[in-house]
């Protein structure tokens, strides 16, 4: 007796669609047959059920052993026929992935029944071949399939390979690109046959705009994705993308009710050159009516009176009805009420459209609720850093009324201290529990401590200083006066931590420079604006004609004012050696040989709303340093710069062009009659000088030997456009450079100044901690005789800005 089993690959394939009409009337009365021959075969299982298995035998299989079929079923001889039991089996044997059809069938043997499951093998894989791929190499296409050579047949893996090679072909701009499979079947293998008509690559020749009355074609472009060809091909190669198309109608059209255009209407329409390598794309708009403000309308603002609210909205009576700006507006109200303790205050805005004309009223809806006071902060989380080191970064106290603005400054504020787990998605939070009283809050300033520890080995290499190795060791949150109780506090890391004080280790060796340093910091003395820090350090240098040392030691006392703004008072000591004097040198230069102490006062003042110290793309630093010096070295020094950037363009299909202009001044003056010291005095020239010309290599020179001696003044101005390339890990920048180290502290002008310019580049390393390699090409455009130019600037560290 068989036991009758639906062709499972007959049941794939037709849920595929690969069936013809006619093979499915005939499937239909097929379906009518099998119920009447599965009735009786019911009736036969239900008679058969309970007799003893006494064999099971596999038929069909030629690759596949028999003991491997037989270890996937649950039956075994002995066992009762059970045909719950046969099916699960029968899907067991499906389930292996070797086989297009299972079938049973039940025979009489004596003392039982014998099991025969019959088999039919899938074919395998002999060979995939690829025709027609004249573009795409035919490894790249195998990428894309899920199955290869000697697998066993899956007809929808075949199928799944034709839509991931369309994928790719449309991906790279082949349009038209028609994929079909074939398969070639012998004695139980089969050959995978993928015919490919590439067509042409689809290019875009032009995008227009028609029916954009309102807005410029010019700014609509700045909101689609799609790009005509245009060179360098490289960069811009204008692939035409369906699904960008339909994304940039979309697109467009929010921008336009974004304006105020709600009922706009966007097609597009695309027309293709007769081989059909280009394409017009053209945006066809239905602008429609501009909706506007018909009337504001207020209720329940028992705070503010109306008018005080109206002044901080955008949006206003008579102007053009902008979804976005109102929801700006109610964030902007919400922040008023926030500010002065109402954070729980409800802002609903209500639009009312005319059913006469394109005009909206809108009403606002404010239930302020209760005022709100801080009861209590608590601080949880900081089992190494003090709890006044947490608390002097926030802005609001116990007893003052709930701040949401101050709270959010406060968050962000504690968050780049640095003090807290930076791989921790949440290193600080900030929550809010209920008080004592219904207007009171507790405010719980939960923190994810981390090691503030920080061990570099790095190097680099500068065109002004040359190869150099850097070992430092930086903990920003340091306290001297938490030594380890035992072994354990040292190596777990317990020990010197908590204070925010940053204590740093540095050693930097290199060919033509080394330095070394060590400094203790406070940058908030008993949690006030004041810092107080001292170093030592130790910094050698050898020059073509000489070479410098320098040791000594420096105090800085500091505030931290209001809106950014910060001022130093630094008393210094320094040891002075110039030795190994060139027998060529200047005069000038062998009469310093020998050993100068130096004692000087400096006070330094910066205002800086950069919003990143590194990587700026908007805000100005402006600095300015004083120094008197005394003992050996009697010297009155200035110098100031001023550097602002800003960002100048921003395309969608490029990226932000960030401009950045800077200026510098430096002036020395002897307050007696000696010259000023070889060491005191500014040179130019260099990576963030005068790109073009070498490290110092601008400079009066002496008159007798020819050397370069540096100048009592300095002035130097660049200005630099920094653009991307390749995300954020490659930049372009184009720059115009200019200055000149002049001879008196009057000689700032433009008399004899150097000019430079020329491309850049920058290679940003994350896992070198956010490093930036440099390379500038500088063409000298206005030198002299005796300066010294050089084309290729390279610095790893940092930019040339």
């Amino acid at each position: 007796m068989r036991v009758p089993q639906l062709d499972k690959k007959m049941m794939i394939e037709e849920g595929t669609g690969w069936l013809t009409p006619g093979c499915k009337n005939l499937a239909a009365v097929s379906v009518f047959f099998f119920v009447l021959l599965y009735g009786s075969t019911v009736q036969a299982q239900e008679a058969e059920e309970g007799r003893i298995i006494r064999q099971i035998e596999i038929k069909g299989n030629k690759r596949i052993g028999t003991a491997a079929i037989k270890g996937s079923i649950g039956l075994r001889a002995g066992d009762p026929y059970n045909p719950e039991a046969v099916s699960q089996d029968v899907s067991s044997i499906w389930a292996m992935g070797y086989f297009d059809n299972v079938e049973v069938v039940v025979e009489d043997v004596e003392g039982g029944l014998k099991l025969v499951f019959l088999v039919t093998e899938r074919p395998v894989i002999t060979r995939i071949v690829f025709e027609g791929n004249d573009k795409i190499g035919s490894g790249k296409l195998r990428d894309q399939l899920e199955f290869r050579s000697r697998d066993y047949l899956k007809h929808y893996l075949i199928k799944l390979g034709e839509e991931r090679i369309k994928d790719l072909y449309l991906k790279d701009g082949y349009r038209f690109a028609k994929v079909d499979s074939r398969l070639k079947t012998h004695d139980g293998e089969v050959e995978v046959i993928y015919e490919i008509k590439e067509g042409p690559k689809v290019t875009v020749k032009k995008v227009l705009f028609t029916g954009n009355d309102s807005i410029s074609s010019k700014k609509l472009k700045k909101q689609v994705k799609i790009r005509r060809k245009r060179f360098p091909a490289l960069l811009f190669r204008g692939l035409f993308s369906r699904d960008k198309f339909d994304e940039d109608k979309e697109r467009l059209r929010e921008y336009y009710i974004d304006k105020g255009w709600l009922d706009v209407r966007i097609e597009g329409n695309l027309a293709y050159s007769k081989d059909k390598s280009e394409v017009v794309v053209t945006f066809v708009i239905d602008q429609g009516e501009r909706y506007t403000v018909n009337s504001i309308v207020v209720n329940g603002n028992l705070l503010f009176s109306t008018p005080e609210l109206l002044a901080d909205m955008v949006l206003y009576t008579g102007g053009p009805f902008q979804p976005p700006v109102l929801e700006e507006d109610v964030r902007n109200v919400r922040t008023l009420y926030g500010e002065q303790g109402f954070v729980n205050a409800r802002i609903i805005a209500k639009r009312i459209f005319s059913p006469m004309a394109p005009k909206v009223d809108i009403v606002y809806d404010i239930d302020q609720g209760e005022r709100l006071y801080i009861e209590e902060i608590k601080i949880r989380g900081n089992e190494r850093t003090e709890d006044h080191v947490i608390r002097r970064e926030l802005s609001f106290f116990p007893g003052g009324r709930f701040d949401s603005v101050k709270i959010r400054e406060s968050h962000e504020r504690l968050a780049a201290t640095g003090y807290f787990d930076k791989q921790s998605p949440m290193p600080v939070n900030m929550l809010t529990a209920q008080g004592s009283r219904p207007d009171q809050a507790s405010i719980i300033v939960d923190v994810n401590e981390g090691r503030t520890g920080l061990l570099r080995f790095g190097g680099g290499f500068g065109v002004n200083s040359g190869f150099f190795g850097d070992i430092s060791y930086t903990d920003n949150n340091f306290n001297i006066l938490d030594p380890p109780k035992n072994l354990h506090d040292f190596m777990s890391g317990d020990a010197f931590r908590g204070a925010g004080h940053v204590f740093e280790i540095k050693l930097s060796p290199g060919l033509k420079r080394s330095e070394a340093s060590i400094t203790l910091s406070n940058p908030s003395i008993y949690d006030s604006p004041w810092s107080a820090g001292g170093s030592s350090f130790i910094f050698s240098r050898g020059w073509t004609e000489y070479d410098e040392k320098r040791m000594g030691a420096r105090f800085t006392l500091g505030r931290i004012f209001p809106h950014h703004i910060s001022a130093a008072l630094t008393p210094e000591f320094e040891d002075i050696q110039i030795s190994d004097v060139s027998d060529n040198a200047a005069l000038f230069i062998k009469e310093q040989r020998g050993s100068t102490r130096k004692l000087a006062l400096g006070l330094r003042a910066a205002w800086d709303t950069r919003n990143h110290p590194m990587f700026p793309t908007k805000g100005h630093l402006v600095e300015g340093n004083a120094e008197v010096s005394g003992l050996d070295v009697e010297v009155v020094k200035f110098t100031a710069s001023a550097k602002k950037f800003f960002k100048i363009w921003d395309p969608e299909w490029w990226g932000p062009h960030i401009l950045g202009v800077k200026a510098s001044v430096g002036m020395v003056e002897s307050y007696t009659d000696e010259k000023v010291p070889i060491f005191e005095r500014f040179w130019a020239g260099g990576t963030g000088s005068i790109r073009g010309f070498e490290f110092r290599g601008v400079s009066p020179v002496d008159k007798t030997s020819g050397d370069q001696i540096g100048g009592n003044s300095l002035i130097l101005y660049s200005v630099e456009d920094t653009f991307p390339v390749y995300k954020n890990l490659v930049k372009g920048v184009v720059f115009l450079d200019a200055g000149k180290a002049g001879v008196g502290t009057s000689d700032i002008g433009f008399d004899d100044i150097r000019v430079s310019a020329g491309p850049g580049v920058r290679f940003t390393l994350p896992f070198f901690g956010r490093m930036t390699i440099g390379v500038d090409f500088g063409f000298a455009l206005i030198k002299q005789q005796d300066d010294n130019t050089k084309f290729v600037n390279i610095n790893i560290g940092g930019g040339g800005f």
